[in-house]
């Protein structure tokens, strides 16, 4: 009586082994028979442009395919200047950049144009591969390998397995149009009978030839002119100025106001301004932590564009997402100490300004219009070399793409740059992108200049003042982060490497000065306490001080590390979490800071002080604002000049960030020699006729901004 149900049991298990053989041979029927490395190859072993285009590039095609066939050089070194066979899909390869020069160098009897094309692989209507489960943080991979190519997802944190860039050499008589129609075909031929449609684009601008494409305007000569005659003026004053203290007719009874203007761009001048250093100045330390943290944004920077570009060894980016380092994931607010140092010392420099008498009005406005004028001539030339200089200093695949583009917004929208008002403007429109924070630190030093008015007519009203303003500043960032519904971070994703203008919240709250402003009021309120504390003679002891700020930096370092939570994609949006981290972030740096302040001005940190107040890191950190504004440009020449991907690495990156370091701060000290130095102190004495009118000190006021302060024995005294 068993029998019939064993049966049963029997028939079942075999329909359902059945049921499994046909689904997985229907499975494999959706699979192409051939990788998509050998339908590449298929697709392009003998391509060439044909049969489209211009006469010209007709003609030129069909040359190239006949020396080809007898093996002539210059056709095989274009054919092998670029791959048919493309790998390493799986692995986020997407770049096979071939060989640039090889291309490029070839002039007769064809001229030789690189294209790097951008193809993107899609599965047909009829193509049924699902997507389900082909992401996966932990191991991308499904059991099929066409499903991590066909069904891949797009996700923030990985690079695409579907697309690839692929460079191709073409007769430079042959347009981006031709190319990409004749690509398109041929790609069709082979891909659609396999139930894959691809889709090829080719920018215009990323096919280059041998020769400088980019336009030589006016622009250019006139401000190549300006630079050569600033570097021969302050060479030909220097060895005047050097004469005559050879000959001794130089003494300081015997200088008159000509002389003293005239050496203004002297390389003494300037270096005697850049070597001054006095050990008894407590303000000191504040050049050893503009200078570490200046290391840490040029290593940051420097990862955003390795991470940005082509690399390959590609897991290494998105493991990190997984594991870490956090604080590569969280630090996109590593300005804040600039802005907290920055509020701090605008309280001691301007103070002496409203102790003296005078127009309160002309007191509010010359410290304003004399900070303007210090940033303006470094700030400009930097713009102006961005905008007509860098285009022609180099070549490469990426170079017109991206020294290009930045140039035509330099032309374009120098003026908001110039009005500080860029971080009000779309971040796409923004010429040079550092200009956002040069924009809130001036709009935050009229806020700071009024605030000291205030505090020293009245000090109740002052105190009334800066509370309100502490109340704002971190109301703001929630309320507003809470009722946009957006990141309270801004996410250092695979999207925001690639295009930081494109970014939302890099549009709508990290350049905003209202949502950037709490370290700044708090630098600001500092100066008000540390004043107080010194006058009360209040001192901690060395255990406080080091226990303290051991326990400040673990728990501020804490919250920040918990940004990183926000980047797992299967974490639900909370309004509430994004709001608090926007505010607790801006927080961090500011409290560690503000420990820090309190502890220097009553206490000091002993060894540890001489360490961050020693000459090199006065110097240095004298250098902060030309490498700030410089290093960018530097990096993006240096990135866009290569001709094949980068293996990314954290001994490539260290290395790297070394280079620039040293790079930069050698470019910044020449800028600082030439213009910054020597329209530094020509300011100094164009301002210096009104001293009767305002103070005699008001002339000694910090040069621009925080990053490039001149912390002189004159200004510590006014403390």
């Amino acid at each position: 009586m068993f029998y019939p149900s064993l049966r049963l049991v029997v028939v079942l298990i075999v329909a359902v082994m059945l049921v499994q053989i046909n689904g997985q041979t229907n499975n494999t029927q959706m699979q192409p028979q051939l990788w998509a490395s050998d339908l590449f190859y298929r697709a392009l072993a003998n391509f060439t442009v044909r049969n489209i285009g211009s006469t010209a590039c007709r003609k030129q095609s069909e040359m190239y395919d006949r020396n080809l066939r007898n093996h002539t050089n210059w056709a095989v070194r274009m054919a092998e200047s670029w791959t048919r066979h493309p790998n390493g899909f799986l692995s986020g390869n997407t770049f096979h950049m071939g060989f640039y020069d090889e291309c490029i160098d070839i002039h007769h009897p064809v001229k030789g144009q690189y294209c790097l094309s951008e193809i993107k692989l899609i599965p047909s209507a009829e193509n049924t591969i699902s997507h389900n489960e082909v992401h996966n943080r932990n191991n991308i991979g499904s059991y099929y390998a066409w499903q991590n190519v066909l069904g891949w997802i797009n996700y923030p944190d990985q690079i695409p397995r579907n697309v690839l860039n692929l460079g191709i050499c073409i007769p430079a008589s042959c347009s981006s149009s031709d190319l990409q129609k004749t690509l398109q075909n041929e790609l069709d031929k082979v891909f659609l009978p396999e139930q894959i449609n691809t889709v090829v684009k080719i920018d215009p601008i990323l096919c280059t030839v041998k020769e400088d494409m980019y336009p030589y305007s006016i622009a250019f000569h006139i401000t190549s002119a300006i630079l050569v005659v600033l570097i021969f003026l302050c060479c030909v004053i220097t060895i005047y100025q050097y004469t005559n203290i050879s000959c001794r007719k130089d003494t300081p009874k015997k200088t008159n106001d000509i002389h003293s203007v005239l050496y203004s761009f002297s390389f003494i001048e300037s270096g005697k301004d850049l070597l001054k250093y006095d050990k008894n100045n407590e303000l000191n330390l504040i050049n050893g932590i503009k200078l570490l943290t200046m290391m840490f944004i040029l290593l940051g920077h420097r990862f955003m564009y390795l991470g940005g570009n082509p690399m390959t060894n590609v897991k290494i980016v998105e493991n990190m997402y997984i594991n870490g380092p956090d604080i590569l994931l969280t630090c996109m607010n590593l300005v804040d100490p600039f802005f907290f140092m920055s509020g701090y010392l605008i309280y001691i420099t301007i103070t002496p300004v409203f102790q003296k008498s005078g127009p309160i009005w002309m007191k509010i406005v010359y410290p304003i219009i004399y900070r303007v004028v210090r940033m303006l001539p470094t700030y400009c030339m930097i713009m102006a070399i961005t905008a007509n200089i860098i285009p022609h200093l180099g070549d490469g695949p990426l170079w017109p793409q991206n020294t290009w583009k930045e140039a035509e917004l330099c032309k374009n929208y120098w003026w908001t740059n110039v009005l500080f008002i860029s971080n009000f403007f779309d971040s796409k429109y923004q010429c040079l992108l550092v200009s956002w924070y040069l924009s809130c630190d001036i709009q935050f030093f009229i806020i700071g200049v009024i605030t000291v008015c205030v505090y020293t007519k009245n000090e109740k009203y002052g105190k009334y003042l800066i509370g309100i303003l502490i109340g704002v500043s971190l109301f703001l960032p929630f309320v507003i982060t809470y009722v946009r519904k957006i990141d309270g971070i801004l996410k250092v994703d695979l999207p925001f490497l690639n295009n930081p203008r494109g970014s939302t919240v890099f549009n709508q709250t990290y350049r905003e000065p209202y949502l950037r402003a709490i370290p700044f009021i708090f630098g600001l309120a500092m100066g008000f306490i540390g004043q107080k504390l010194k006058e009360s003679k209040f001192k901690f002891s060395q255990i406080t001080v080091y226990a303290g700020s051991i326990l400040i930096t673990l728990v501020c370092v804490c919250i920040q590390l918990l940004g990183a939570e926000f980047y797992k994609y299967d974490r639900l949006y909370s309004p509430i979490e994004h709001a608090l981290y926007a505010t607790l972030s801006h927080c961090t740096w500011t409290t560690i800071g503000a420990w820090i302040t309190i502890c220097h001005l009553t206490t000091g940190y002993g060894l540890l002080s001489k360490i961050f107040t020693n000459r090199l890191c006065v110097i240095l950190g004298r250098l902060s604002y030309s490498v700030f504004l410089i290093n960018l440009p530097l990096m993006q020449m240096s990135q866009s000049s290569q001709r094949q991907p980068t293996y990314l690495s954290a001994k490539t990156l260290l290395e790297l960030s070394i280079f620039d370091s040293f790079k930069c701060y050698l470019m910044s000290l020449i800028l600082y020699m030439v213009v910054e130095g020597p329209f530094g102190n020509l300011t100094k004495h164009l301002f210096g006729r009104r001293k009767k009118d305002i103070s005699s000190n008001t002339i000694e006021l910090p040069i621009e901004q925080v990053i490039c302060i001149d912390i002189s024995k004159e200004n510590s005294s006014k403390l």
